[in-house]
């Protein structure tokens, strides 16, 4: 018997969603690119062509996007003729994306999960295999998936502890749409752990380790923005009152350190008009990377040392090269950012103390030398100017990232052989 959702979670969803349907009308009257996706979230997603399989990959937001990016390369590398759906929760997401994986067939927003819409879904793709990232258990359509017999599974999966308590709540809500999925490749035993005890299947349990040390900078560089020879402090992912923060160790650095630069990427595009108006205020030279056009041979001119990275999948590739990096989301109480991105880069990772979503980078690249988890934003300017005013001590700690994170086992071709065999399976029985 298949696994069954309680009964009323269609119920409790409609009737959630005609209480906001009021707020709901205003955004879509005001946010036309919600409009725009409103059919793909009611189902409507481009159908699969007669005689062509499909592979439904599902990545949450921009970062799972990089994550899963080498899966569906490789995924179009072993099989030319699927058709590759991804899908994103946001538009954001969804346009990175398009950009980032031009394997793709198709990049979509994931339908709601409701019945109707993921059934009409369903109907479209035909998926032979669905993979979702992190931990992205919508029930409905997880459930849906085991209905129709197909096989579903985990990827680069993580469950903080916050969210675990969460989840923990709707056990049983949630206890059928865990049974139905084929396998769970998680990032650590601690996430392993935490499924366990929400109901995953024990045997499905694998650690694969982060797929967000497989991607491959892309894209701009600090070398093509004619930066490569300076001391660069990359403060990627920041959050509101983080800034603030890391605009103070700056000036230290610049009053210190001749040359040095500074690039700001907050985490979310809504707040780039509001640290540009930041650094507006404090009277800081900066120049947006939307201004420039490195393509055309346009460098990042001096006399506007800080650098506002305002748009999306370029933070990557600015890590290569830089001499310190802060991640964000860790001086501000979110939990943490992707850690092991700049480590890959050679790039020594400086931290707050909020790490719950990314403990075991934190703990991996603080024993490796390569990271430094700093208490307060004081601690943190001082250790970021201790790197930016010594290239040998910030190469060495680089160095020991990186050494920190290929010494690990592959996450990529753990999953790949996941998949693969699952496929294999499928083909089988079929």
């Amino acid at each position: 018997m298949e696994p069954a959702l309680p009964r009323g979670y269609d119920a409790v969803l409609l009737v959630a969603a005609v209480c906001l349907l009021p707020l709901a009308l205003v955004a879509l009257a005001v946010r036309r690119e919600w409009r725009k996706g409103l059919g793909e979230r009611l189902g409507a997603v481009p159908a699969t062509p007669a005689g062509r399989e499909a592979i439904w990959i599902h990545a949450a937001s921009v970062g799972e996007v990089s994550a899963l990016a080498p899966v569906v390369r490789a995924l179009r590398a072993d099989l030319p003729d699927h058709r590759l759906v991804v899908s994103t929760l946001t538009s954001t997401g969804r346009a990175v994306a398009r950009r980032r994986i031009p394997e793709a067939d198709a990049c979509v927003l994931l339908p709601l999960d409701l019945g109707w819409c993921v059934e009409r879904a369903l109907a479209r793709v035909r998926p032979r295999l669905v993979l979702f990232s992190e931990t992205e258990l919508w029930p409905r359509f997880l459930c849906a998936l085991g209905r129709r017999g197909i096989p579903s599974a985990m990827v680069s999966g993580r469950l903080s502890a916050r969210a675990f308590v969460r989840y923990r709540r709707w056990r049983r809500l949630f206890l059928p749409a865990l049974a139905s999925v084929r396998w769970f490749g998680v990032q650590s035993l601690e996430s392993a752990r935490r499924l366990a005890a929400l109901g995953a299947p024990r045997g499905r349990l694998v650690v694969t380790g982060s797929l967000k040390t497989a991607g491959a900078a892309e894209g701009v560089t600090l070398a093509g923005l004619g930066a490569g020879d300076a001391p660069v402090l990359v403060a990627g992912s920041t959050h509101e009152g983080e800034e603030e923060a890391v605009l103070d160790a700056w000036a230290a650095i610049a009053a210190r350190v001749p040359r040095a630069r500074l690039v700001l990427a907050p985490r979310r595009p809504e707040r780039f008009e509001q640290v540009a108006a930041l650094l507006a205020r404090r009277g800081v030279a900066f120049v947006r990377r939307s201004a420039l056009a490195p393509e055309a041979g346009e460098r990042w001119p001096a006399a506007a040392p800080v650098l506002l990275l305002d748009g999306l999948g370029e933070l990557a590739g600015l890590y290569a090269g830089a001499r310190a990096a802060f991640v964000g989301g860790t001086l501000a109480p979110v939990g943490g950012h992707n850690l092991l991105e700049p480590a890959l880069a050679g790039t020594p990772v400086v931290f707050g103390p909020h790490v719950e979503n990314a403990r075991a980078a934190a703990d991996l690249l603080g024993a490796s030398g390569g990271g430094f988890r700093m208490a307060t934003a004081a601690e943190l300017g001082a250790r970021l100017l201790d790197l930016l005013g010594d290239e040998g001590a910030a190469r060495r700690a680089g160095d020991a990232a990186r050494a920190a994170v290929l010494d690990r086992e592959g996450p990529l071709a753990v999953t790949l052989a996941l998949v693969r065999g699952t496929l294999r399976r499928t083909r089988e029985t079929a």
